[in-house]
Parts: C-alpha cells; sequence; structure tokens
C-alpha cells in the first residue's frame, strides 16, 4: 500500500531549504505527521517499512511544500 503522508520537522524544527529537508531525512531523524493521526512521528526506516510512496514536507514556517519519493529516497 503505497500512501502519502504530510508532515514537518519534528520537535519544532522549521526546515530553511530542501538541501536541510534531505539531509534530516537521509540521517533517519524524525518528522511530525499533520494529518489524521497528527502528533505521530515518522522517520525514514519507519516510512519504508509501512510503504509510505511520498512525504509532503512542510518547511519554511510551514508555508511551502517538497515532496520526497519514499522509494527513491530523494525528491520529485
Amino acid at each position: 500500500m503505497n500512501h502519502t503522508l504530510t508532515v514537518r520537522g519534528a520537535y519544532s524544527t522549521d526546515f530553511k531549504s530542501k538541501k536541510e529537508i534531505l539531509e534530516h531525512y537521509n540521517s533517519n531523524r524524525d518528522f511530525q505527521n499533520l494529518g489524521i493521526s497528527q502528533g505521530a512521528y515518522v522517520n525514514k526506516k519507519d516510512a519504508k517499512r509501512f510503504k509510505v510512496g511520498y512525504l509532503n514536507v512542510r518547511y519554511k514556517n510551514l508555508m511551502n511544500i517538497a515532496v520526497i519519493d519514499v522509494n527513491k529516497d530523494k525528491f520529485i
């Protein structure tokens, strides 16, 4: 099952750039879910284990969105 999660940096992390997001993701650090199970945390390992297809990452004070293709480990 491939689904999409909308997330932000966990623990009040506010990303300023896509580069910063990808470094965070590849370091297996946490993102906070902003969807139905709001408040739950997910990292790269979890996203792959639960077959998440894409992570919509909110950044720049939640004003912008960058989309990570979890299967390819890069932005689309």
